[in-house]
Order: structure tokens, then C-alpha cells, then sequence
């Protein structure tokens, strides 16, 4: 990009920004869908690696049940809110991008129709600024990537290592 408007570079800068919103809710979304599958996993081991007294396996099988669908109520919740975030980022960055136009628009009518030529002056001093701005966005997308990334790793290593339950104990109470 050799010497963009302001308008481009503020336009990309809010598009980054808005990938590094959406980045970050798709990898906490991720997070919260792996504690939700951990937990149910443990429940399930814990469950039936004990004996529970007057508990028999049509028992455990309703409690497995009633943990899916806690499990479910809660995932669908939770995927609720991380698609309406998503909308959220959509809607501000169409709305920005909108304002970021229609300031740029009015600013060319204006530069025409009173023949201004001192704004490639403010143009060429904000240029620096811009760019900046631009750099940084661009590091915050890779940002959140890499936070994703790692997260997904994360979620890797949790699915290979296997926690053995400990029995539980009883204390024994002296006659």
C-alpha cells in the first residue's frame, strides 16, 4: 500500500480490530466448551468409579443424563451469548466503517467545493499516525491468533492426559 487515504487506513484498522474481537470470543467460546466437556467427563469417571451406597446403575445412568442436559443447557447459553457478541462486533464495525465514509465523503465535497489544498498538508502529517495505528492493529490480530493457537494446543494436551480418580475415603470413627 503505497501513501493510503486516512479513510483506508481507519477502515482496516476498525476490519482488524474486529477479526481480533471475533479471534478472542471464538477462542474463549472454545474454552468454555472444553471446561463444560472436562467437567462431564469427570463427573462420568467419578461416577462410576465409585460405589455409591443405594446408588445402582439405572441411578447413574439418570444422573449421567441429568448432567447432559445441565451440560447442554448451559453450552447452548453460553454459545448464545458468543454469537450475539459476534453480531455486536459486526454491527459496530459496519457502523464505524459507515462513519468513516461519510466523514470522508464530506471531507472531499468540502476539499472540492472551496478548492482546500491544506489538507494534503494534515494528511501528510496524520500519515505517520495512521500507519501506526495500522501496525498496531495488525499486532493485536496476531495477537489474538496466537492466543488462539495456544488455547487450541491447551485443549490438546487436556484430551491426552488421563487423571486417574483416587478412591475416596471414609473416615473411620473409633467405637
Amino acid at each position: 500500500m503505497s501513501n493510503p487515504s486516512l479513510a483506508t487506513v481507519a477502515t482496516h484498522v476498525v476490519d482488524q480490530y474486529s477479526v481480533a474481537g471475533k479471534t478472542l470470543n471464538q477462542a474463549y467460546r472454545a474454552t468454555v466448551e472444553r471446561v463444560l466437556g472436562n467437567a462431564k467427563a469427570r463427573f462420568v469417571t467419578a461416577l462410576e468409579a465409585r460405589s455409591i451406597p443405594m446408588v445402582n446403575d439405572k441411578v447413574k445412568s439418570q444422573l449421567v443424563n441429568a448432567q447432559d442436559v445441565l451440560a447442554g443447557f448451559m453450552l447452548k447459553g453460553v454459545q448464545t451469548a458468543y454469537d450475539r457478541a459476534d453480531q455486536a462486533i459486526d454491527a459496530i464495525a459496519t457502523r464505524t466503517n459507515s462513519g468513516i465514509q461519510s466523514v470522508d465523503s464530506t471531507v472531499t465535497r468540502v476539499e472540492s467545493a472551496f478548492k482546500i489544498a491544506n489538507l494534503d498538508a494534515v494528511r501528510a502529517l496524520a500519515a505517520p499516525a495512521a500507519s501506526l495505528a495500522s501496525q498496531i492493529a495488525d499486532k493485536a490480530v496476531e495477537g489474538a491468533k496466537a492466543v488462539e493457537a495456544r488455547i487450541g494446543a491447551v485443549a490438546e494436551e487436556m484430551t491426552e492426559v488421563a487423571v486417574a480418580a483416587k478412591p475416596a475415603r471414609r473416615a473411620v470413627r473409633k467405637a
